[in-house]
């Protein structure tokens, strides 16, 4: 029996992507953006370019940074798992001073962006403890995701499954 890989679908690349060109048309923009540099050994060995080419999958990377107004904004997105963002905005904050891309711009204030399909009341409150500041920005086709995911646990979704589940094994799958 073979089985088949379902490909991922990259929503926030795409989602962030998105609201960058809409709120942020003039600012420098770098999506994807690593952060933090590359160990001093790679660099005293191979020079500062080559060590952070080689050492680019280990760093964190925010969804966007943006440089404009003499500030820094890291952008961090999450359709559900808001904890997740919460949780790497500040550590990718800590990094923007020594990260060898933004060392022109390392004098500038960082402020920290999560953002999300919908508010949730506990996000709101952390990020407010955290100093980040919740974005609710969602097109159609990511309140499409927000909606058709958001119903998976509710009891008619969990009764669905279970009949179709009840349904293949008679069918012997």
């Amino acid at each position: 029996m073979s089985t088949q890989t379902k490909l991922r679908r990259e929503i926030e690349p795409k989602w962030v992507a998105e609201y960058v060109a809409e709120k942020y048309p003039n600012a420098i923009v770098k999506l994807r953006c690593p952060l933090g540099g590359a160990p001093a050994s790679l660099v005293d060995s191979m020079g500062e370019a080559a060590a952070l080419r080689l050492y680019r999958p280990s760093r964190p990377e925010a969804d966007a940074v943006i440089l404009e107004k003499r500030r820094i904004l890291v952008i961090e997105a999450k359709i559900f798992k808001f904890m997740d963002g919460l949780a790497k905005l500040p550590v990718y904050k800590s990094l923007v001073p020594s990260t060898p891309e933004l060392a022109d711009f390392a004098r500038w204030p960082v402020d920290m962006q999560l953002l999300v399909a919908a508010h949730v009341d506990w996000v709101d409150d952390a990020a407010l403890k955290q100093g980040i500041q919740i974005v609710d920005y969602a097109p159609p086709w990511v309140t499409d995701i927000w909606n058709t995911r958001n119903v998976y646990w509710t009891k008619d979704a969990v009764e669905a499954r279970d009949a179709k589940k009840a349904t293949l094994a008679k069918l012997g799958y």
